[in-house]
């Protein structure tokens, strides 16, 4: 149970290369670029283990979800988003998340980034998945409302 702890906290590092597609109701392409800013300014907080970086880009009852499968079974963890960036900040070693191609979908005041990771421990892959942030915008700012992911260990395609 720890060790799924302690990888739910550290599948959220850096992504990089990030490419993000335009939904049709996004007709602008500002809330795009906004929403991916706060994900961008998210995932540097992740690799710098900086919590209060990323709490400042989440409504306060955030929350992360990840499901695994270990022995035959989806094993499903959840905790409050800002437990999960506390845990980050005291992770000694050093990790990487770079996401391949994003789609971004928004309608009005909400938006989702669904996007393929690659995590990285030390340079080498730990494991993959997708990732998908959930944000909602209120007052005019967008805000982290959930992070789920998949955890992956084996038969990971190359995001490049």
């Amino acid at each position: 149970m720890r060790t799924i702890a302690l990888a739910a906290l550290l599948a959220l590092a850096l992504p990089t290369g990030v490419h993000a597609q335009t939904a049709a109701g996004d007709r602008s392409g500002t809330d795009r670029a906004a929403v991916m800013a706060v994900v961008d300014g998210f995932t540097d907080g992740l690799a710098a283990k900086d919590a209060e970086a990323m709490t400042a880009l989440m409504t306060e009852d955030a929350y992360l979800a990840f499901v695994q499968e270990l022995d035959g079974e989806d094993r499903v963890q959840s905790m409050p988003l800002a437990t999960a960036a506390q845990g980050l900040a005291n992770v000694p070693m050093d990790i990487a998340e770079p996401l391949g191609e994003a789609t971004v979908l928004i309608d009005g005041p909400v938006a989702m980034v669904w996007a393929p990771y690659d995590f990285l421990v030390e340079g080498a892959r730990s494991h993959c998945g997708i990732d998908v942030f959930t944000l909602i915008r209120a007052d005019g700012a967008w805000k982290i409302a959930t992070i789920t992911y998949s955890h992956v260990a084996e038969g990971c395609p190359d995001l490049s």
